[in-house]
């Protein structure tokens, strides 16, 4: 792939040529490869709390089952990069480590989800197309290749104005809006609302924000931090929880949470 001012040049034309028909995304993940490297890219929109549409990826069938396919189901409610794309006040470039909690990197999300399909590190530009709620076009690395580094971070910022406006055009225009069940107004906390429908009323309002912090990757410190109690009254509060759902680990509570969003998601 040829880089430089010139190459870039060329690309993103290309890309501007093809707003609104089906070889877009394609040019735009080309025009991209002129100015950073990068294994997967992804492009999600998503319309409030429900099931993202995948309007773009580069990846084969089977490695797809993992990376959009589960994802889609539910495990996207634990993404930072949903968070990021359902608050209207974000905007721009986001990397996946500046957004992370403090234990994201040990939870049972990322096991599932980043260790399985062999993702590094992630980096999105959050957009917001008139259709959705926010859209996101990220590209990743591998274990094998490092991280984005600090030059590949500003290639990226420099170009990310042009290519948000160019895919808001895109993709604000050209992909189905939602259904109208799917267009009201996105929960104020989709996860706590999926646990309150999976514990069924055991579990008191503090033990379901702190459930949802587990399963996001915080730790307890940072829990406790969050909501202004204790460290050992959320060692307390966690205890409780998996006395109440009968579970010992955190793998075993990411496993009921996702059992819960499969069912829900499953046509009556």
């Amino acid at each position: 792939m040829s880089r430089g001012f010139a190459a870039w040049n060329s690309a993103i034309a290309d890309a501007i040529e093809a707003l609104g028909k089906s070889d877009f995304p394609r040019r735009i993940e080309a025009a991209l490869r002129t100015i950073v490297d990068f294994d997967i890219l992804m492009v999600f929109a998503y319309a409030g709390a429900a099931k993202p549409v995948c309007c773009h990826h580069n990846i084969d069938q089977q490695r797809a089952a993992t990376v959009i396919d589960a994802y889609s189901r539910g495990p996207y409610l634990l993404d930072p990069f949903f968070g990021a794309a359902t608050d209207p006040k974000v905007t721009g470039v986001r990397r996946l480590r500046d957004m992370a909690p403090d234990q994201f990197y040990s939870s049972e999300y990322f096991r599932q989800h980043y260790g399985l399909t062999g993702i590094r590190d992630e980096v999105g530009i959050v957009c917001r197309p008139v259709n959705w709620t926010g859209l996101v076009i990220s590209f990743t690395r591998p274990v094998t290749a490092p991280a984005f580094g600090r030059r590949d971070l500003t290639a990226i910022r420099e170009a990310e104005p042009l290519i948000r406006t160019l895919a808001e055009r895109h993709w604000g225009h050209e992909s189905p809006a939602p259904a109208p069940a799917e267009t009201g107004k996105m929960s104020r906390n989709p996860i706590n609302d999926s646990l309150n429908r999976m514990t069924d009323g055991i579990l008191t309002p503090r033990e379901i924000e702190i459930t949802a912090l587990i399963l996001r990757g915080h730790s307890n410190v940072s829990i406790s931090h969050r909501l202004g109690i204790t460290e050992g009254t959320v060692k307390i509060h966690r205890k409780n929880i998996y006395q109440k759902l009968d579970v010992s680990s955190q793998s075993e509570l990411f496993a009921m949470f996702i059992m819960q969003l499969s069912s829900a998601s499953e046509p009556a």
